[in-house]
């Protein structure tokens, strides 16, 4: 990506979310012309850094809307309800094209459609193109058999036939079509026979192209747009939801090596294949699939037959292709889930920057010191002198590191407004579907926490507000009956508590009914009806969190599927947060989270189990004890011990992970007490270590799918330290 779209990028971002804020708010003021100026003047520069990034289908689509806002000011009058919806429909149109460019590091290609859309949408009836036609796609099938590698990822089989005369239009037909969105293969043919050489026109086009797309159907719809007389499109089955492509790729490779294991070896070969498929399909959410796949490899290893293995993965490609694709979803849900974009960017404050570079000098200076303590270390005379130097520069450069690591974490903070200013547009929506009038109050949205944080926060967020929209919020006739305002109030929070940041959502809608939640509890099997009853307020209201939970009694657009809760809970402790709720019936419902400053620097325990050394994290310990065997009881097939009248299940550390634990002996157990969703569980280790403080890095690559394991990172003697996510192992 070159500097003139990196910062064209970073500007336009900014003024997209400008320009959708003073919108909202000229809804409510449809009357302050200096809303409307502003509005304006967002959309006028927006135009203005499309045209300087030569990104003229851009500017022509905001030239557009440009001009309806010019007409609104020059006579003075309030931008109508229905322009303002065009507006923000341009605006998302705007997000969709920086997210491209953020993805491809260019101008996205045949981006004219889209802004032919937007002029239609401001002038009706101007530049209306055809759509392309689909064929029967006869020629399709024998084109999928000539290429077996790619068709389980093909959505769209594409024939294009270009003019006889595409050269003397300076198109470039292969050109063209190598810019596809997806392109997986491409085969060129005589579209006639070839004359005699002495009567070859060189300048007449006699070529056909046929290729396979792994983009949607929707995205090749967008891509031929205006060639509708050239192009036949044939769609066909293509990769579930959730499956990114590469996982295919690692799939095929599998496959292949399978053809290549007989001979010395073949057994470890077969394994490794069985280990890699199963983690694929761990990663793509297969937990079932990936089970299937790992009994078949112990099947392969133990009769060196690669069959059993080959045909497991297949049934799986197989099984998993029959899912419907995610893009079929409905507009609806589309416009409901809306998904996170991750900035590769930061802002940083130029202080920040002086600070770093000055403790960078401090360090320089800390190193030359070690350089002259190792010189003295030579001279026998001098050696004395060595262990109170060491002492001291350790003292010092102990110092110097956490200094620099406050410092990394400064840089690395965003203000909440990054994530709060992309709730008012949606709630605006969301309330207008539910035929609900509600006012969304932002407050503390200055408040910093680290980038990962801030980013991670939208959808649990969103899954917050659309349960107060849906079940919080009353209808009007409703809240008119208990006196209340007929606009409802929703509140974003968001405070600097110590080393932690506290974000809330609030609204004053009908609150929790405890009756209701513990009906629904009942129903789902979550308790007897007895024990729901004798279960205090507060703790009835926890259900919520219960996967699966929901009180709708229909399933909406917003919410009802029961799938919104418990993975708000999931995505705020996996960020090393807690959620707490609070209501009062017939007053409302706050949800507040409880997070870390920053994500990046961890404190480790570290414990031993099986004679290897793993880091724990703090956050998710809450006490270390050393407990007589005699306390320990025989729970079912497991052990228990009671800790301050609570009794708390005891798993064995090595046991969990795969390897033979220690024989019990006469010595006292060490266990390490852990919270799992509200749940105490003590994690029997053979002894306990010393603490750490690290950066962590997050598993990356085929180890990103080894559930329990949050990341790995170097001990001071060389060895390898595997840091445990304790959620993770029991899931």
């Amino acid at each position: 990506m070159n500097e003139f779209i990196e910062q064209f990028l970073l500007e336009a971002r900014e003024l997209s979310a400008q320009a959708s804020s003073d919108l909202l708010a000229l809804e409510r003021t449809p009357g302050d012309a200096g809303l409307l100026n502003n509005v304006f003047r967002a959309f006028h520069t927006l135009k203005g850094a499309a045209g300087i990034v030569d990104f003229a289908a851009m500017a022509r689509a905001l030239h557009a809307v440009e001009d309806v806002l010019a007409r609104a000011r020059a006579a003075s009058q309030p931008l109508p309800g229905e322009d303002i919806d065009k507006c923000l429909a341009s605006l998302d149109q705007v997000d969709a094209w920086l997210d491209a460019m953020e993805a491809i590091g260019d101008l996205p290609p045949h981006a004219d459609a889209r802004a032919d859309d937007i002029v239609r949408l401001f002038a009706p009836g101007e530049h209306v193109a055809a759509e392309p036609r689909n064929a029967s796609g006869d020629w399709a099938p024998d084109f999928l058999e000539r290429h077996p590698a790619h068709a389980r990822r093909a959505r769209v089989a594409l024939r294009y036939r270009p003019p006889a005369d595409c050269f003397y239009r300076h198109e470039d037909p292969v050109d063209w079509l190598a810019g596809a969105p997806g392109l997986l293969a491409m085969e060129l043919a005589p579209a006639a026979p070839w004359p005699p050489l002495a009567r070859m026109d060189p300048f007449a086009c006699n070529v056909v192209a046929t290729a396979l797309l792994a983009a949607s159907p929707q995205q090749v719809q967008d891509f031929v747009a205006g060639r509708d007389s050239d192009v036949e499109l044939h769609v066909i089955a293509g990769p579930p939801a959730g499956w990114p492509a590469r996982a295919f790729d690692v799939l095929e490779v599998q496959r292949t090596i399978l053809q290549q294991t007989a001979g010395p070896g073949a057994a470890g070969r077969l394994g490794a294949v069985g280990r890699v498929a199963a983690s694929v399909l761990r990663g793509a959410g297969e937990a079932a699939l990936a089970q299937a796949v790992e009994d078949a490899a112990a099947a392969s290893i133990a009769s060196l037959d690669p069959a059993p293995l080959s045909q497991a993965i297949d049934q799986a490609v197989q099984r998993a292709g029959a899912q419907p694709s995610s893009d079929e979803a409905p507009p609806a849900a589309r416009a409901n889930a809306p998904e996170e974009p991750v900035s590769r960017t930061l802002r940083v404050d130029v202080a920040r920057i002086d600070a770093l570079v000055a403790l960078a000098g401090e360090i320089a200076v800390a190193k030359n010191a070690l350089g002259h303590a190792a010189l003295l270390a030579r001279d026998p005379h001098r050696a004395s002198a060595l262990p109170a130097m060491l002492k001291e520069q350790h003292a010092s450069l102990d110092r110097l590191v956490r200094d620099l690591q406050d410092a990394v974490v400064s840089i690395r903070v965003l203000p909440l407004r990054h994530v709060f200013q992309r709730f008012p547009r949606l709630v605006r929506d969301m309330a207008a579907s539910l035929g609900k009038s509600v006012r969304l109050v932002v407050e503390g949205e200055a408040t910093e926490a680290d980038k990962t944080i801030v980013e991670a926060l939208f959808e649990p967020l969103l899954h917050v507000l659309r349960n107060a929209l849906d079940h919080g919020v009353e209808p009007p006739a409703e809240r008119a009956a208990r006196n209340k305002p007929a606009q409802a109030t929703l509140r974003l929070r968001a405070s600097r508590v110590g080393e932690s940041v506290v974000v809330e959502a609030a609204d004053d809608g009908r609150g929790l009914d405890g009756a209701r939640i513990r009906a629904a509890a009942a129903a789902r099997g979550l308790g007897s009806p007895e024990t729901l009853a004798a279960m205090p307020d507060r703790e009835a209201m926890d259900l919520i969190f219960a996967p699966g939970f929901s009180t709708a009694a229909s399933v909406t657009d917003v919410s009802g599927r029961g799938v919104g809760m418990d993975s708000v809970r999931t995505a705020v402790e996996r960020l090393g947060g807690v959620v707490t709720l609070e209501s009062v019936p017939g007053e409302g419902t706050t949800v507040r989270f409880t997070l870390p400053y920053s994500v990046i620097m961890t404190r480790l325990m570290l414990v031993e189990a099986h004679g290897q050394t793993f880091g724990v994290p703090f956050d998710s310990i809450i006490e270390t004890v050393r407990a007589r065997r005699a306390d320990i009881a025989p729970l079912g097939g497991e052990r228990a011990i009671v800790l301050r009248g609570k009794t708390v299940p005891i798993i064995d550390l090595a046991g969990l992970l795969g390897q033979a634990g220690a024989p019990a002996g006469d010595e006292d157990a060490n266990l390490v007490v852990a919270t799992m969703n509200g749940q105490s569980v003590a994690f029997e280790v053979e002894r306990f270590g010393g603490r750490m403080d690290l950066m962590l890095k997050p598993a990356e690559g085929l180890l990103a799918c080894v559930k329990g394991v949050a990341g790995a990172t170097l001990m001071g003697d060389g060895r390898v330290l595997i840091v445990l996510d304790m959620e993770g192992l029991l899931a």
